[in-house]
């Protein structure tokens, strides 16, 4: 019985879209979970939108689920919408779900093209706010037309002043070193001894543990927020007490992922600085100890480099 009212509304609907321009679109009426009065009022403001921008826009007398069943496709095939584009003899066709979530109405619009195109789009309405307030809805009506960009002004730079050639500075000539004399290179000057590294390898033992501690209170805490988001997901939404317990559940996931956020990148910057540090100064511990002491030699004095002891 269901059936053939939707066919009468379809045949009543279709003389009347006859007559309007060569590109049809029909905005069809809203569904979802939110109260008939609130899905009435959204679909108002939607058809007043859509005409703003595109005239030839017509508000249907059903839903998009509705009118598949007159026309016996299922709603989730690909195929269902242009069966229903040809059914009801229009171009295109706006499907509409409103959903009541805390604090207001999430709307989300899909605008559907023959040839399987869509176009999607999602406002939020606040508890009070007018339904006219759907600008997150307003581009998918009518293509948005960028303003013209600037005409680029090209200025001819100054040509630039001719400059002398560079003088080379005079070389002066090489001494010959002294007989006797040893040369030391920069890279044999002389290492200094290494300090005490007992006071600092505690330190970074320290932090490497502290950063590995925060690492673990991070990954605790994201536990905490994933089990907060299973009872969000499975938490009930009939009464205004199941609203206000699922808007304190999102709440608290948020603390718990945020705070194992800040611990979990805390602890990796720590535990990584201070195992680089300990390696560092590890290896630098390591070292063999240099020497520079000056030298009497056959035929006058130099310098002798020694490592690891006293020369």
């Amino acid at each position: 019985m269901k059936s053939r009212n939707l066919v009468a509304v379809l045949a009543l609907a279709a003389p009347r879209l006859a007559t309007a321009d060569a590109h049809k679109l029909l905005v069809l009426q809203s569904e979802g979970r939110a109260a008939a009065g609130a899905r009435a009022k959204v679909d108002a403001a939607l058809v007043k939108l859509a005409r703003a921008r595109e005239p030839q826009a017509a508000a249907g007398e059903l839903n998009f689920t509705d009118a598949a069943t007159a026309v016996g496709c299922k709603p989730d095939s690909a195929s269902c919408k242009d069966e229903v584009l040809g059914m009801l003899g229009v171009d295109e066709i706006v499907t509409v779900r409103v959903t009541p979530k805390p604090g207001g109405l999430e709307i989300e619009a899909h605008r559907f093209a023959r040839g399987g195109a869509v176009r999607d789009a999602r406002a939020f309405l606040a508890t009070g706010a007018s339904p006219d307030k759907l600008d997150g809805i307003a581009p998918l009506f009518g293509p948005a037309t960028p303003p013209p960009a600037p005409a680029a002004i090209r200025s001819t730079p100054p040509p630039a002043a001719a400059e002398p050639p560079p003088i080379a500075p005079p070389v002066a000539p090489a001494e010959p070193p002294p007989d006797d004399i040893i040369t030391i290179l920069p890279s044999q000057q002389a290492v200094p001894p290494p300090v005490d590294l007992a006071h600092r390898r505690s330190y970074e033992v320290a932090g490497m543990a502290g950063g590995g501690g925060l690492i673990v209170l991070g990954l605790v805490l994201w536990a905490a927020a994933s089990r907060t988001q299973n009872d969000i997901n499975t938490a009930p939404t009939a009464t205004t007490q199941d609203l206000e317990h699922l808007k304190t559940l999102e709440s608290r996931g948020d603390i718990y992922a945020g705070v194992g956020n800040v611990f979990a990148v805390t602890g990796l910057v720590l535990g990584s600085v201070a195992t680089f540090l300990y390696v560092r100064d590890r290896h630098a511990g390591a070292a063999p100890l240099a020497r520079l002491t000056p030298t009497v030699l056959d035929h006058g004095a130099g310098l002798m480099l020694t490592f690891g002891g006293t020369p």
